[in-house]
């Protein structure tokens, strides 16, 4: 049975070892007055509300309507116990780093007379603390403040430890391939979450291959210069060598994307893509002209036109022709296949829209 307004004021009066004067007396209204509301002849004004859930110790909603919301209440020390449970662990690790720094402080200057491999303890320690407490403090943009924190953390070690060996030639080119693996994530995930990036957002996709287009150059330069620099190659090869092979794997990226803008059914969509790959894996490439010989027998291993399927040996490479053979031949498949339903679909829409 529901129970009513009245009923659920004077049980929670009683459960609290109030008298009806008293309840009146710190509502500043009349005994009379708590005594019909409970009688259910009136009700409290709702300036009154406020005052009397906390006296109560219920809510406003549950005095309301008169019932104990205990799923509410559950939520609520879930909730509570939870923050506890963090506030705890935060402090846990707060508490940890201190007495680390502290003992690596005293240890590096009581053995070496100086601060030396203390910095890269306190660096350490600092990247540790964008893991398990930076995050709490961030409110907005977490997504792209939060790594951004770790990033820098990283950079900090890192430069304390080229410092310490004496030798930074190596940090450019670590940096930029953390920087490289968090702009693919996370740059993408950003454009589609926050209102910045609200009007390119159509073109998100591209921007973020751009991005890694121009990242990924960077470390391609510093590892140009890198490797020159300490003797491993005898001459730069960014030009030559890697600037064109990345262009030409982007621009097939893009192109690929590009599909999507295509006002057609996905299956032709899907199609087009398919046909797109086996033309950039096994047509392009046979005219291609190349003066080297480890670049001219890649190409003739993965010409699916050599295959032979009645033979399957190392020594002549026939299972990479055979393999190359299915592949280009699945691909062929699936291009017809979804092409063909692709039509077929859009044959049948613009019959109905007639």
């Amino acid at each position: 049975m529901e129970q009513t307004f009245g009923a659920f004021l004077a049980e929670r009066r009683k459960a609290n070892n109030l008298t009806q004067r008293a309840l009146a007396e710190q509502l500043f209204v009349s005994e009379s007055a708590v005594s019909k509301w409970e009688k259910d002849v009136a009700r409290p004004d709702i300036s009154l509300l406020p005052k009397l859930s906390t006296i109560l110790g219920v809510s406003e909603h549950e005095l309301i309507t008169a019932s104990i919301d205990t799923d509410a209440r559950t939520e609520k020390k879930q909730a509570k116990r939870w923050r506890a449970l963090t506030f705890t662990w935060r402090l846990f690790f707060l508490f940890g780093y201190g007495i680390a720094l502290l003992v690596c402080f005293i240890c590096n200057l009581a053995i070496d007379k100086r601060l030396d491999w203390f910095w890269i303890v306190f660096s350490s320690l600092l990247l540790a603390a964008t893991f398990t407490n930076t995050p709490r403090y961030i409110k907005k943009y977490r997504l792209a403040l939060i790594p951004l924190s770790q990033f820098g953390a990283l950079a900090l070690l890192l430069l304390t430890c080229a410092l310490y060996n004496g030798d930074v030639s190596w940090l450019p080119t670590a940096l930029l391939s953390v920087l490289l693996g968090l702009t693919a994530i996370f740059f993408p995930i950003c454009i589609a979450k926050y209102p910045i990036f609200e009007k390119v957002r159509k073109f998100g996709d591209f921007i973020s291959v751009g991005v890694v287009f121009v990242v990924l150059n960077l470390l391609l330069i510093t590892c140009d210069f890198y490797s020159l620099g300490n003797g491993y190659m005898d001459k730069h090869w960014y030009l030559q060598i890697a600037l064109p092979i990345v262009c030409v794997c982007f621009a097939i990226l893009l192109v690929l994307m590009s599909v999507r803008l295509l006002k057609t059914n996905r299956f032709i969509k899907t199609g087009i893509i398919f046909s797109l790959l086996e033309i950039f894996l096994y047509v392009i490439p046979r005219f291609i002209k190349t003066k080297s010989p480890i670049w001219a027998l890649e190409l003739e291993q993965c010409n699916p036109f050599n295959a032979d399927f009645s033979v399957w040996t190392v020594a002549n490479d026939m299972i990479e022709k055979n393999v190359h053979c299915i592949v280009f031949l699945s691909l062929l498949l699936l291009a017809l296949i979804f092409l063909a339903v692709g039509i077929i679909r859009a044959v049948k829409n613009h019959a109905k829209n007639k």
